[in-house]
């Protein structure tokens, strides 16, 4: 009776030039290379996984995360960004 999100694991697989998505993932004892990799901020996890020579693509509402930490890093020095 969980309240989390329903995730799909992917465990012991290989992928090579594919097209993959983080969100709602569980990637176990993965390898992706030459890979692009979506992500539009849903949870994921990454466990024991390898990612090399990959492209992370950013979707909204990702996208406008990205945005908005690479404006407040130059906006304001010496400040941080925390997460809870």
């Amino acid at each position: 009776m969980g309240v989390g999100p329903d995730y799909i694991l992917v465990e012991g697989k290989t992928f090579k030039a594919e097209q993959l998505t983080l969100d709602n993932h569980v990637f176990k004892n993965c390898s992706m290379d030459e890979c692009q990799i979506y992500y539009s901020g849903g949870p994921f996890e990454l466990i024991d996984t390898h990612i090399t020579n990959s492209e992370l693509v950013l979707n909204q509402p990702a996208k406008n995360i990205y945005s908005a930490i690479q404006i407040f890093k130059m906006k304001s020095p010496g400040s941080t960004i925390v997460t809870d």
